[in-house]
């Protein structure tokens, strides 16, 4: 009982969030735009941005790392996560910006987001000032996280295993030509970690790197 309770607290939770967020875009703290010449950068995330029980396990935008890159129709994507820390399960979104996605790509949907579907706002304005942005329009495309040593096997987020705990590894065919962004989590972190209130509030390093051939 305690437990559904928690859900159905957190839930509503989101749910006055996103009202009171009703129109408003949020920016990230820092986007980094990989290419051919940066193909890796190491991002500061809280050990649940990714998926926060506190928060009706969506991601959290300023808990968590973003990236963006450019490729074609049919190009091999690879994007490889290293967490420094031991007992940390990075996991990561990827979304297509397109042509319809008419604001700056600086800016995202909300304060929270999804990790296995589209995320989109339109007429988006901006939070503090009202300014409108246009339409942000972010198509999903992959998503994941490290399942090595993790007590949460969960199908719909995709856990996948490489025999290496603390890393994670995902590889697509890039659907459409033009630009992507994606998001850098924790998942689920360890008993080292949820044990510990400086860890699990603190920032943990994961180390990132894109491949585009």
């Amino acid at each position: 009982m305690m437990k559904i309770k928690k859900i159905l607290m957190a839930l509503a939770a989101v749910g006055v969030m996103t009202v009171s967020t009703a129109q408003a875009a949020t920016t990230p703290s820092k986007i980094t735009a990989f290419d051919n010449v940066l193909t890796s950068d190491v991002f500061s995330v809280t050990a649940t941005g990714w998926s926060d029980p506190a928060f009706g396990d969506m991601g959290w935008t300023h808990k968590s790392g973003w990236g963006s890159f450019t490729a074609k129709k049919g190009q091999n994507v690879t994007v490889t996560l290293v967490a420094t820390d031991k007992g940390i399960h990075p996991g990561t979104t990827i979304w297509y910006r397109g042509a319809n996605d008419t604001a700056p790509d600086s800016y995202v949907v909300d304060h929270f987001y999804p990790q296995n579907a589209n995320f989109a706002k339109m007429k988006a304005v901006t939070e503090d000032t009202g300014e409108a942005l246009g339409n942000i329009i972010m198509k999903y495309v992959a998503h994941g996280y490290d399942l090595d040593k993790n007590t949460v096997n969960d199908a719909l987020l995709k856990g996948k295993k490489d025999t290496v705990a603390g890393k994670f590894t995902v590889t697509f065919k890039a659907p459409y030509d033009g630009a992507y962004m994606f998001v850098v989590g924790g998942f689920n972190p360890d008993a080292n970690i949820t044990g510990d209130a400086t860890a699990i509030k603190a920032n943990h390093d994961v180390n990132v790197k894109v491949s585009i051939k």
